[in-house]
């Protein structure tokens, strides 16, 4: 594919810069939410809980979890931080000098930092030809130092999935002392996600984080969980930071749980826009790969190539190293300004 250098962006285009780089949200928070956390401000003289104790019988309530198997914690990073010191702790136990991270590359660029953050080193393995984790391969990788294995399920950047019968299938191939932390950020996109309460439930080394940041769009509270068999629970319960969840998070994940309906209507949204930009990128001869997330995933060169030209337009997308390029699936202004930038691009091709 080759691509010309698009010319000024004319004024009817729409404006810019537009934030596909973060996968946000593109929308404020639901009305119902947006008004409980308008009344907390008045109280921000004051401690939250101690610990979440509240706001994990909500969590737990709500997905027909035992609120003994789930931790609450700041976001899907602190939650995966305190996972890692958890497993690098268990390896150190069982005697192993350097334990490490076995993960797919590309992937979420956190594993990497709080990989070293806790001490360990990373083993990466790469993606398969259609962006999805080689789970056969991420097998292979696992050895004596092998504290963690980590799948994200949609991956992020491709958006790929993991059905559950491969997963099931990986689960029962890992040593019983390797943690698997499987990473459902983008779950709520996610056609057909495995049953993770019962698989937490079956295989006791298996770690399941989630987040209030993508679809319910709370990414400034820092508020997610992770649930796991009670045993690995209580462990990462035993690490939760005092007054860590604040008490923003605290009145608005109920309510957010609660509004499910607005929820879907978001999801419906984010798919038509996800649906639109995919269709306008393949017709320009840049088909982005199937995925499953808030975001499209162009591969190689290609990709990066077009990365380039869109943040010259004001479109800030995430370059993946070598292996290709991210755009968040923004509102449907988002999705014009970037139609329009491409059409002029072709015009000019």
């Amino acid at each position: 594919m080759t691509l010309a250098v698009v010319p000024p962006i004319p004024a009817e285009v729409g404006g810019g810069p537009y934030r596909l780089h973060l996968n946000e949200s593109p929308y404020g928070p639901l009305p119902a939410v947006a008004r409980v956390l308008a009344g907390t401000i008045a109280e921000v003289n004051r401690y939250p809980e101690f610990l979440p104790d509240r706001l994990r019988e909500v969590i737990a309530g709500h997905f027909g979890i035992e609120h003994g198997r789930v931790t609450v914690g700041a976001g899907a990073t602190g939650l995966a931080y305190t996972i890692l010191q958890e497993s690098w702790w268990r390896a150190r136990r069982r005697g192993v000098a350097e334990p490490a991270v076995v993960t797919p590359i590309p992937t979420f660029d956190g594993y990497p930092i709080l990989a070293r953050m806790v001490g360990m080193g990373v083993v990466p393995v790469e993606l398969d030809d259609h962006g999805g984790m080689d789970l056969a391969a991420l097998s292979s990788a696992i050895d004596h130092d092998t504290a963690v294995v980590v799948l994200c399920s949609p991956h992020n950047p491709t958006g790929a999935v993991v059905p559950e019968a491969d997963l099931v299938e990986f689960l029962r191939s890992m040593p019983p002392n390797v943690t698997v932390l499987f990473d459902e950020a983008y779950l709520e996109f996610c056609d057909d996600p495995p049953d993770m309460v019962a698989l937490t439930r079956r295989f006791e080394s298996l770690v399941c984080v989630r987040t209030f940041s993508k679809a319910h769009g709370l990414a400034a509270l820092r508020v997610g969980y992770a649930f796991a068999a009670a045993e690995f629970a209580a462990a990462l319960r035993a690490r939760e930071v005092p007054f860590a969840v604040n008490p923003a998070a605290a009145v608005a994940v109920p309510v957010a749980l609660a509004a499910q309906a607005d929820l879907e209507q978001r999801v419906r949204a984010m798919r038509v826009e996800r649906r639109r930009l995919s269709d306008k990128l393949a017709s320009i001869g840049a088909p982005p790969l199937p995925g499953q997330g808030n975001f499209v995933f162009l591969p190689g060169d290609d990709g990066l190539q077009l990365g380039r030209l869109l943040s010259a337009v004001g479109v800030l997308g995430k370059p993946c190293g070598r292996f290709g390029y991210r755009l968040t699936v923004g509102d449907r202004a988002a999705t014009d300004y970037l139609i329009g930038a491409l059409r002029l691009t072709a015009q000019t091709a």
